[in-house]
């Protein structure tokens, strides 16, 4: 091996080491702020973690986009935000719809998780499943509607979560 070898091998090794530091740095960090997310959630947010697919950190993650309070003012307009209330897309008498790509797609990757997820070990969700497919529908079309159904129990579970505005009455709240 040659003098200016041994320079050039050191050199690495101390930045594959400082890489691997900053790495476990980032971990740790990660790990506390998920532990810091999942508490915070606990106090708030736990009754969205009866929905199966849902766990703590996911509760947390929901909160901080469904944003304080009464943002929405139904389960539809919520839907509507996550992407999965469908919009008509019918072309020479054949109904049909499709999904809707102007919205929070960070909010509708997080209902497909919590989808595919429910589709593996929830037997309501399979099926859920196996009945839109035997509708008629696509293994697509099936996944969407479910997608639909996990997010008005979203709403309704969310519902719990915050608090009641002041001086308005429940019904109106909702």
């Amino acid at each position: 091996m040659t003098t200016s070898a041994v320079p050039l091998q050191q050199s690495r090794a101390a930045s594959v080491r400082r890489t691997a530091e900053r790495r476990q740095l980032a971990e740790r960090h990660a790990t506390a702020l998920a532990a810091e997310i999942a508490a915070h959630a606990q106090q708030r947010y736990a009754p969205l973690t009866r929905v199966s697919g849902i766990n703590l950190l996911t509760a947390g993650t929901l909160a901080g986009i469904l944003g304080p309070g009464h943002r929405f003012a139904s389960e539809a307009q919520l839907a509507a935000y996550a992407g999965v209330a469908p919009v008509q897309a019918s072309s020479a008498g054949q109904m049909r719809h499709r999904l809707n790509r102007g919205a929070n797609r960070h909010l509708n990757a997080i209902l497909y998780r919590i989808a595919l997820t429910q589709a593996r070990h929830s037997p309501q969700a399979r099926a859920y499943l196996a009945r839109r497919t035997a509708e008629g529908k696509t293994k697509r079309e099936a996944l969407r509607a479910l997608k639909r159904y996990i997010i008005r129990a979203i709403w309704r579970l969310w519902q719990e979560c915050v608090p009641p505005i002041p001086g308005v009455p429940e019904t109106q709240a909702a």
